[in-house]
């Protein structure tokens, strides 16, 4: 009887698990994870009927078979998932595909209305090719979005993407990339990675709450531990950037966090800043689609015309993700104006 009630309970989730995997077109471990639970399921509902043995055991096998291959085989060959400022890591981080998660988060967002269909017509393939980059470039990697989910996130122990320089073991650079709402995701982070490679400089991905809220008092004393971290590792100049939520949060903690030990060469804001805080000091490379409804061009126009010569302003024929709709004219952009900075900063 026991078993049946639990059938009852696990097979909407498995069906569910299923139709969402073919939906997406799943990654083998997400196939693997729905089969599992699918057999699973089918076990427990006809045990008392069938003559044979085992099937329960078969789904929970294959269920600790992909589990325990993605704790041990998920962590890229250029890309890590790392707890700060301990520099641990999570388990969590690398039981599923960011791929199969973020691809499922889209869909239902783009079918709730939340997202405006304005600013998404290229988004889902864009979010399809952007993972298939990630994919034939790292394999397998950890994701901190799970853990972001589940409210692990904290100022005292944050995960944080972080994916070295190339061409140098010691970098004394650093770009710090602040994500948007929904929370961090390793593709925004490897993405960002391609342009600063140019220069080249460790790139750094700290994490906060799903909301990207950054101007919260959370976020600025996660941005601090991040500095600090960095400070200890050698690095003495930094980039302070962000994506949506993280551009304004970046463009405000601008005049508020910073480390003793490090000199802030520039801003990085992608479709995202505040008009409500004082220009910026330094550089600042505004880079946004002029059909942007979630964060208006007009607004990234105005911030760029408040900071006046500093400001390098980029506009593309996309709409809130050109992050990832116009991704190589992005790169181009950043690894563009990175490079003009290091060249000016010379002596």
């Amino acid at each position: 009887m026991l078993a049946l009630v639990l059938g009852l309970l696990t097979a909407p989730v498995s069906a569910f698990l299923l139709v969402a995997a073919f939906y997406v077109g799943a990654t083998p471990s997400g196939w693997a994870y729905a089969v599992g639970a699918a057999i699973v399921s089918a076990g427990l509902l006809t045990k008392r009927r069938r003559r044979w043995r085992g099937l329960t055991r078969a789904g929970l096998g294959l269920l600790l078979l992909v589990a325990s291959a993605r704790l041990v085989l998920a962590d890229g060959p250029g890309l890590h998932t790392v707890r700060l400022p301990d520099e641990g890591w999570r388990l969590v981080n690398r039981l599923v595909d960011e791929r199969d998660g973020t691809l499922l988060a889209a869909q239902a967002l783009l079918f709730s209305g939340r997202l405006p269909r304005s600013d998404t017509h290229d988004f889902v393939p864009a979010l399809e090719s952007a993972f298939a980059r990630l994919g034939e470039a790292e394999g397998l990697s950890a994701t901190p979005a799970i853990a972001t989910w589940l409210g692990l996130q904290s100022p005292g122990s944050f995960d944080a993407v972080v994916i070295p320089a190339e061409r140098t073991a010691t970098p004394e650079t650093a770009v710090v990339f602040l994500h948007g709402y929904t929370g961090n995701f390793a593709v925004y982070c490897w993405q960002m990675a391609r342009a600063v490679r140019a220069i080249p400089a460790l790139t750094v991905c700290p994490s906060v709450g799903p909301a990207g809220d950054w101007w919260s008092r959370q976020g600025e004393e996660t941005l601090e531990r991040t500095f600090e971290w960095l400070a200890r590792r050698g690095v003495r100049r930094v980039y302070l950037g962000g994506l949506s939520n993280g551009g304004v949060g970046a463009s405000v903690l601008v005049g508020r966090a910073a480390h003793p030990g490090l000199e802030l060469r520039g801003l990085l804001l992608i479709s995202g800043a505040s008009t409500k805080v004082p220009p910026p000091r330094v550089p600042v490379l505004l880079v946004e689609g002029k059909h942007d409804t979630m964060m208006p061009a007009r607004l990234m126009r105005e911030a760029a015309h408040r900071a006046g010569r500093l400001a390098t302003y980029v506009e593309f024929d996309s709409g809130h993700f050109a992050f990832l709709d116009r991704h190589q004219e992005c790169e181009k952009a950043i690894a563009s104006w990175l490079l003009e900075r290091e060249r000016e900063a010379r002596p």
